[in-house]
């Protein structure tokens, strides 16, 4: 498994007012989380890229635009290469296929995809789902388990025979559920569980998880890495204090608007990342003037990814 363990940031995309990806700034971004933020990894085409709102075109745009953009920033470090994860999950199967092979002809190290949603599909449906993107890339799949918003969930039986598959390599594992996380690492030692709720990034450290995905990490890096750092050393005062700054972050984001936020402040750094696509409402301007303040806040408390020059 070529993936490193650690953080990874779940990657915005900055959008024009016609819902084209702006190229330019993705990969300004892609350097920033990468040069400045130091991530481990990059999880390209997910819910925080807004990948369900988008087009097919946008979304190969975003998969060569990182790739390239995060090769660009890892020869910058001289260091290892920034591992990429593209989650290719479609109810367009034959989209998928095709953003699979994109995925692995422009070097992704996995694919990810999100359970398939809307239909009551049965659990042999979507383990051949499963099958079928992992074949198509050739790549390792994580499956992305998210059952508040896709309605499933899998149990150690039905993990048993999704794995039964060998590229099948593990879970971006976003749910509350931490006692079934928990049986997922201990049952599964030689798969990959990736932690996908920021708020719980101490739990899912502590239970085992190799890294961790999220969308606040596009802005709180170093204190995702010092929660992840310190719960690894068994520091636990200090990573709970950790998660109680991060956790407060996310409660005043989430009350503008999560992505919506996350975006203003990008803006304010002089990176454009434009509004998110609808049906998302655009941040009224005292929404936008709070998202500004409370990105200088962050800024001034060090909790967040340093500005260029700082």
């Amino acid at each position: 498994m070529k993936l490193r363990p650690g953080i990874y940031a779940a990657q915005i995309v900055p959008y024009d007012a016609e819902g084209r990806v702006k190229t330019k700034e993705l990969a300004a971004l892609v350097e920033r989380s990468v040069v400045r933020g130091r991530m481990d990894g990059l999880y390209i085409g997910g819910s925080t890229g807004e990948n369900f709102l988008n087009d097919a075109e946008a979304k190969r745009a975003v998969l060569e635009t990182c790739a390239a953009a995060a090769a660009a920033a890892s020869a910058k470090l001289g260091g290892p290469k920034v591992s990429l994860i593209a989650q290719i999950g479609s109810l367009n199967v034959r989209e998928a296929e095709s953003l699979g092979k994109l995925a692995a002809g422009l070097g992704y190290d996995a694919v990810s995809a999100v359970t398939p949603y809307y239909y009551k599909f049965s659990f042999a449906e979507t383990r051949e789902y499963y099958v079928r993107l992992a074949e198509a890339a050739g790549l390792p799949m994580l499956v992305y388990s998210v059952p508040a918003l896709t309605g499933t969930s899998f149990d150690l039986d039905q993990t048993k025979k999704l794995y039964e598959h060998p590229l099948v390599a593990g879970f971006k594992y976003t749910s509350g559920d931490l006692f079934t996380m928990e049986r997922l690492v201990k049952a599964f030692p030689d798969r990959l569980v990736f932690s996908g709720y920021d708020e719980l990034l101490l739990c899912g450290r502590a239970l085992g998880a190799y890294g961790a995905i999220g969308s606040t990490y596009n802005l709180f890096a170093p204190l995702a890495r010092r929660v992840w750092e310190a719960t690894g050393e068994g520091r636990l005062a200090e990573a709970r204090e950790a998660q109680g700054e991060l956790n407060d972050a996310i409660q005043e984001l989430a009350s503008l608007g999560l992505y919506q936020a996350i975006k203003e402040i990008l803006a304010a750094e002089g990176i454009e990342a434009g509004d998110c696509l609808p049906p998302f409402g655009k941040l009224q301007p005292e929404a936008r003037e709070k998202a500004r303040n409370l990105g200088k806040r962050f800024a001034d408390k060090g909790i967040s990814i340093p500005r260029a020059g700082a």
